[in-house]
């Protein structure tokens, strides 16, 4: 009876397994959703919104290729990327003196483009607090928990072939 009883938890926590894990890729399609459509209002598409952000980010002028490297993309979508960003006025491209490389632009954020950021982060920030409303401060703190035990938990998970993906683990470790 109780070898029955086990093996029924168990159903029941790989499906609960199931509806956790749909359920955080939903949440994360609609806040996805919630930041595309603002930029898509403000005239941006979500690649070019999502590049500006990262170059608001960062501390030096990135190359094309590191670019690239960081969103996954290759060299020419990001130069096409960048020349959109330009044409429409949220950056400006330059030969860079910082560099021994002649072929390397230096890229400068327009007043526009600073606008955009700030208004971009301000949205962000009314999105995030609707998606955590009703959360009280202990609740957010075990939910950070429970993010960062699944983001390290997947940072341990190494790809295999499917031939060798092993039985489930049941210590809820």
């Amino acid at each position: 009876m109780n070898e029955n009883k086990n093996s029924a938890l168990e159903q029941d926590r790989e499906a609960l397994v199931q509806k956790a894990v749909l359920t955080f890729i939903a949440t994360d399609k609609l806040h996805r959703r919630a930041i595309e459509r603002w930029a898509s209002d403000a005239g941006m598409h979500s690649s070019q919104h999502r590049m500006l952000m990262h170059l608001a980010c960062c501390e030096h002028t990135p190359s094309q290729k590191e670019i690239a490297e960081h969103f996954d993309i290759s060299p020419a979508a990001v130069a096409g990327t960048l020349k959109k960003l330009e044409a429409d006025g949220y950056i400006e491209r330059g030969k860079c003196s910082c560099r021994q490389d002649s072929r390397f632009n230096e890229v400068k954020i327009t007043e526009r483009g600073r606008e955009a950021i700030l208004q971009s982060r301000k949205y962000f920030h009314h999105v995030d607090n609707e998606a955590m409303r009703g959360f009280s401060a202990e609740e957010l703190d075990t939910f950070m928990g429970f993010l960062t035990k699944m983001q390290e938990n997947l940072k341990s998970c190494e790809p295999i072939d499917s031939h060798e993906i092993p039985e489930e683990r049941t210590d809820n470790k």
